[in-house]
């Protein structure tokens, strides 16, 4: 089994096939489950814009559960982002875990990006945090360089030899929606073995009239919209310093090949001269104005794209659903890595894709249309390998096949973490996820905007890709800072090449610790603490450490931000990157999970 759930009593299994969802106010609901509804696979957009009354169901059902209940939906990106507000009637939204499925679930289609995940939302009738096992996924190992997939480091000692606690992607595991989701069944029978749960109720729905999958040819005749005319007018590279919505409403229709949109998540980071902290309601009312600005300049058959966290962008999908130009494209998930602040790490942040009008076939994918120098960004690395550098060197050498066909699961690119690779600016976005987009959804010459430009990272890209290219940026200083860049640039230097400068900003409310040098390595402190915590078999405190540690106490205030970094190797067991002797890989394979 792919993962090791602590201390979980495995929840017995009890299915049920629904054939007519009113089957559903019989089935019996008094007592304290975990419900798995099983929808149809291959539901698409127009299959959810039908199925207002099936959601009703589901949630009336849902309403007359047990008080602990705990409700997981398993279908497609599109369904349950048009199911969920109708869900939270009743049950409070917890998790959006994008879940890998088997291959050629889906047809390839020429010019699209093949799908490659489903959506498993987690719901619960009570309030507070999820209740669920600490659980975590075993590690896997190069079969290049026979060590664990990711590289962990100087920091082995912090980690558990059980594997990494689980997240919201699931790669390390497949299904196929259509015939077996045993491999989900099985991971929520031990992620859900706690009181007072004793039983997982599967509920098949794959048989109901109600969410039979409709052609294309039923789409109300509404929709159908003439196409519009492109503005012909060549629009030359530039940077804004003004509030995105002033300079949308300034641009002309149908001028954009690709929008692009970042924007502030409302998660209280530190935006310079930005409230990140808006009440619910504005803060999408904004959204949606400058969302329906973007439509509008956007080129027929083009594509807008929008990152943002899940839960946000299912309202930026039914905002975009409701436009009438607007057609959805695709549901990328980028399982960018992120810190671990519960047992389910929040991992992934969704890459939502609409185009206006029916979508032109992708450049990046279509052989008459992609460029040379742009396929090294189509591919995504082999999950089976690491990205060592001397492991990369080696697999370059012997010409070892590390690269695969792209989905829409990106799990390759991760956020900056090294301040030698970043600028003044929380949240910048790494290079390679902008290439990437640009290089899948445009040609060159063409034009990029990026409504919240921050310090750059889009419009740079798109000048080193040979795409025209429009920033808008409120901030006086950040716009500053990527017109600074963009004159690297024209001087021949790289923007995104490591500095030494160290930034302000920060991605995180935990102070930065000031550069300085270690009398002690701080592994060597964290692994006496763990010897501490042995001799007195609970984690000291800050005076038992004082006074039972021969390494001064100053060392641990001063090295580390918190207590519990101080005793992060006391909680846990250490870990090897090389496998159990019997599991040493020569030829086989295994499947890699790179999140922390």
């Amino acid at each position: 089994m792919a993962h090791f759930s602590e201390n979980s009593h495995r929840l017995e299994k009890r299915s049920v096939v629904v054939t007519n969802l009113d089957q559903l106010v019989q089935l019996q609901h008094d007592h304290a489950s975990v419900y798995l509804f099983h929808f149809p696979g291959g539901r698409t957009d127009l299959d959810a814009s039908f199925s207002e009354e099936a959601y009703k169901k589901v949630s009336r059902y849902c309403d007359q559960l047990n008080a602990n209940a705990t409700v997981c939906i398993l279908t497609t990106p599109p369904d349950a982002a048009r199911m969920l507000p109708f869900l939270e009637k009743s049950l409070e939204f917890k998790l959006w875990v994008a879940v890998k499925l088997s291959p050629n679930v889906y047809p390839k289609q020429p010019g699209k990006l093949p799908e490659q995940h489903g959506a498993l939302l987690v719901l619960t009738r009570y309030a507070g945090s999820l209740r669920h096992t600490k659980t975590r996924i075993k590690y896997t190992y190069c079969p290049s360089c026979g060590k664990t997939t990711k590289d962990y480091g100087g920091k082995k000692h912090t980690y558990h030899a059980e594997g990494t606690l689980l997240s919201d992607v699931w790669r390390d595991i497949e299904c196929d929606p259509f015939r077996d989701i045993t491999p989900i069944i099985d991971r929520l029978q031990d992620l859900f073995g706690i009181e007072p749960y004793r039983s997982l109720e599967v509920l098949d729905l794959r048989s109901c009239p109600e969410l039979v999958h409709r052609q294309q040819m039923e789409a109300p005749t509404c929709i159908q919209r003439p196409a519009t005319i492109q503005n012909t007018t060549v629009i030359r590279s530039q940077l804004l310093n003004e509030d995105c919505l002033t300079a949308l409403r300034a641009m002309p229709d149908n001028s954009v090949d690709f929008c692009f949109a970042d924007p502030p998540y409302n998660l209280q980071k530190m935006y310079n001269r930005w409230n990140d902290d808006m009440k619910s309601i504005a803060y999408f009312s904004w959204c949606d104005q400058w969302l329906t600005e973007l439509a509008r300049v956007l080129k027929p058959g083009r594509t807008l794209a929008v990152v943002n966290i899940p839960l946000w962008a299912i309202r930026h999908y039914q905002h975009l659903c409701a436009h009438p130009d607007l057609q959805f494209q695709n549901w990328i998930v980028w399982d960018a890595m992120s810190f671990p602040v519960r047992l389910i790490m929040p991992a992934h942040y969704t890459i939502l894709c609409f185009s206006k009008g029916e979508p032109r076939s992708l450049p990046g994918l279509d052989a008459s249309t992609r460029q040379k120098r742009d396929s090294e960004y189509l591919t995504s690395l082999n999950d089976l390998y690491c990205l060592r550098d001397t492991c990369i060197v080696r697999r370059a050498r012997i010409g070892a096949k590390d690269h695969t066909e792209l989905y829409d699961i990106w799990y390759d690119i991760h956020r900056l973490k090294h301040n030698s690779r970043r600028v003044d600016h929380p949240c910048q976005l790494p290079p390679l996820l902008m290439r990437r987009l640009y290089a899948l959804f445009t040609c060159s010459g063409e034009m990029i905007l990026d409504c919240f430009n921050g310090a750059g990272t889009s419009t740079l890209v798109a000048q080193q890709m040979k795409r025209r290219y429009i920033g808008i940026e409120i901030s006086a200083e950040y716009d500053q800072l990527a017109r600074e860049r963009h004159e690297q640039i024209g001087n021949g230097k790289d923007p995104f090449a490591k500095n030494d400068i160290v930034p302000k900003s920060k991605n995180s409310r935990v102070d930065r610790l000031p550069k300085q040098m270690y009398a002690v390595p701080k592994k060597t402190l964290q692994l006496d603490v763990k010897r501490i915590t042995q001799q007195l078999g609970r984690l000291p405190t800050r005076e038992e450490v004082k006074n039972l540690s021969p390494y001064p106490i100053d060392y641990f205030d001063n090295y580390f931000v918190s207590w519990g970094e101080v005793c992060a190797a006391a909680r846990t067991t250490g870990m090897s990157e090389l496998p159990p002797e019997p599991q040493r890989p020569t030829t086989q394979l295994s499947f890699s999970f790179d999140t922390l």
